[in-house]
């Protein structure tokens, strides 16, 4: 009994990245050690993604789907990070801006913060590795010194990042001082305080209202909420007791949050209801007439929304979703405007 209710406690922690979004200072940097992948499976990534540069453009871009450690008292693996090895070429401008760096992605494959990111680097032609984390023993987070342990994980050569806002606001901040970053139409190409205020609030939104909502969905049933769990077995280096407990463990505590702790803390009746009027909000109020939030090119407010629902792409939400609200026309046009993942696993997000 006790190791079931610290199950469920330790799950909870998954809550603190959205509880906290709106107090949270950006964590400081620290060192890391990278993972593995060799230096032909990135110049390959780049050369079929040719040289197309992200230059200037008109538009720019808790809970977890996922879930936090579930301390039933495995031994940890040991961490899977080694040495970086020798950079590749920079791929695009935005590749370059960070210096032609490894960029790795620590992530849950389904947990809507991580594909957050995964968006963002998409659109901007990062190559990124990406290490699937096992949820109960984090064991590929051994290397980590600060004690953060939460995903999304990026590292930037040596230097790590925390927490899904501040990666993606970081990495802002790199493109648009190397000129790499989506733009707006104002003079000279530079984003307007209108627009920048847009774009804040409609990233609050994200993190504090749609994730939130979307969570519930997810798991509303017993057989979805298994589901949503199926990528355990397919991905990562996991052995077949630690993929089966994060399966059905990781199921059970979720299933319970969602029903006994997410939808009375934000006030949610009927998920499917709630989730079809937040997306049919987003089209009306940021979107409107434009092809995107951000004008006409994708700003972090459009990559947000997208990489969150992209998690769920082979859901029954998503499909329901796609089916009755009006966010499928935006969908598709953001599709076309990411492109192609840019994981050097070669595996499609």
């Amino acid at each position: 009994m006790s190791r079931a209710r610290g199950a469920v406690r330790a799950a909870r922690e998954c809550l603190a990245q959205g509880r906290a979004m709106t107090t949270t200072a950006s964590t400081p940097w620290t060192t890391a050690r990278r993972s593995t992948s060799t230096t032909a499976a990135r110049a390959s990534m780049g050369a079929s993604m040719g040289a197309r540069v992200v230059g200037a453009r008109e538009g720019f871009g808790a809970i977890g789907l996922g879930f936090g450690a579930i301390g039933l008292g495995f031994a940890a693996t040991a961490a899977r990070g080694t040495e970086a090895r020798a950079e590749a070429p920079a791929t695009s401008a935005a590749d370059a801006a960070l210096g032609g760096q490894r960029v790795t992605l620590y992530q849950y494959d389904v947990c809507p913060f991580c594909n957050k990111v995964k968006a963002f680097l998409d659109y901007h032609r990062v190559p990124y590795d990406v290490v699937e984390v096992n949820p109960l023993t984090k064991g590929e987070l051994g290397w980590v010194e600060d004690g953060y342990k939460k995903v999304p994980i990026v590292t930037v050569g040596d230097e790590k990042l925390n927490d899904s806002k501040h990666i993606i606001a970081e990495l802002t901040k790199r493109f648009d001082a190397s000129g790499s970053s989506a733009k707006t139409a104002g003079w000279f190409g530079k984003k307007t305080r209108a627009y920048a205020e847009k774009e804040e609030a409609w990233c609050k939104w994200v993190d504090e209202r749609f994730v939130h909502v979307l969570t519930p969905n997810i798991y509303r049933t017993w057989a979805e909420a298994v589901k949503s769990f199926d990528y355990i077995t397919k991905r990562g280096n996991f052995g077949f007791f630690e993929r089966e407990s994060a399966r059905w463990v990781g199921a059970a505590s979720m299933y319970v949050i969602a029903h006994r702790v997410l939808k009375k803390r934000h006030g949610i009746e009927d998920e499917r209801a709630a989730l079809y009027t937040e997306c049919d909000k987003f089209v009306k109020e940021a979107v409107g007439s434009h092809k995107f939030c951000g004008g006409d090119a994708p700003n972090n407010a459009d990559l947000s929304v997208f990489g969150v629902l992209r998690a769920v792409k082979t859901f029954e939400t998503f499909k329901d979703v796609m089916e009755n609200t009006t966010i499928a026309p935006w969908y598709e046009r953001m599709k076309v405007a990411v492109g192609p993942a840019t994981r050097t696993d070669g595996i499609e997000n």
